[in-house]
């Protein structure tokens, strides 16, 4: 049986965009995924999508340089798809790392072992909720359907970078971190309040240990608040997830020459 080289190279190119965006993508980016599973599962998906994409090679040179440089492309391209994933879940972290700063549960932070970086126990459990309410809505499959997709949209060594991407980034980070400060902004306030009320304690009662008293006190009351405002959470999520997925296809456009 004769072997095309240039099938080979083809199925290189599938499968280094879609391991690379494994690595990032939401969901399958967590450790709780063994390499291993990520790698047969992207060689799985790479046999699968061959005979439907019908992708051929841009034309080159056809020397090891060239297609070295390819594959840096498409390495660039999955990170790339799979960091605009993360984006969706971006606010909800902040507003839980905003809030366990403000309550004093930032002071028992740990290593997250899927970012490898200081998480609290409420940022810990808002991303939690927000992942079973993605993997509810099916947003794991359609961020497969997408990054499917993406090899029309952005076809093989057609990736690339330039002014509009950047300012894409630039705005989407603004309105994540709004969007995180307007989550936080109830408990943050009713903790203000909290600590005007503990400080004025201490005029009255300046013999008392309103160190003891307050420590308990705010992470009760933020406990309590974050359990009765979860379903607003959840409802600005679910509003959050369905502009995003919408706007997906125009965020890879930006990856293309116009």
């Amino acid at each position: 049986m004769l072997i095309d080289i240039s099938q080979i190279e083809v199925f290189l190119l599938i499968f280094i965009r879609i391991s690379s965006a494994l690595v990032v993508l939401p969901v399958f980016e967590n450790k709780a995924f063994p390499t291993s599973v990520k790698v047969g599962f992207s060689i799985a998906l790479t046999l699968l999508l061959m005979p439907v994409l019908q992708i051929s090679l841009p034309h080159t040179s056809g020397t090891l340089v060239e297609y070295f440089l390819l594959a840096m492309r498409e390495v660039a391209c999955g990170i790339l798809m799979g960091f605009a994933g993360q984006f969706l879940f971006y606010a909800v972290e902040i507003a839980g790392q905003l809030i366990g700063f403000q309550s004093g549960l930032s002071i028992v932070s740990s290593i997250d072992p899927n970012t490898n970086a200081n998480s609290d126990v409420l940022t810990k459990a808002y991303r939690l909720l927000m992942l079973m309410l993605f993997l509810s809505f099916n947003g794991h499959h359609l961020m497969l359907q997408t990054l499917v997709d993406s090899f029309h949209i952005v076809p093989i060594g057609q990736f690339s970078i330039d002014g509009r991407i950047t300012e894409w980034a630039y705005h989407t980070g603004t309105l994540v971190m709004a969007k995180g400060v307007q989550l936080a902004a109830p408990l943050m306030i009713s903790l203000l309040l909290t600590d005007i009320g503990l400080g004025i304690l201490t005029r009255v009662a300046p013999t008392m240990n309103v160190f003891i008293l307050g420590f308990p006190l705010k992470i009760g009351l933020t406990m309590f608040l974050a359990s009765v405002s979860i379903g607003v959470v959840t409802n600005i999520f679910s509003v959050q997830y369905v502009e995003f997925m919408r706007s997906f296809p125009s965020i890879l456009r930006l990856m293309v020459h116009p």
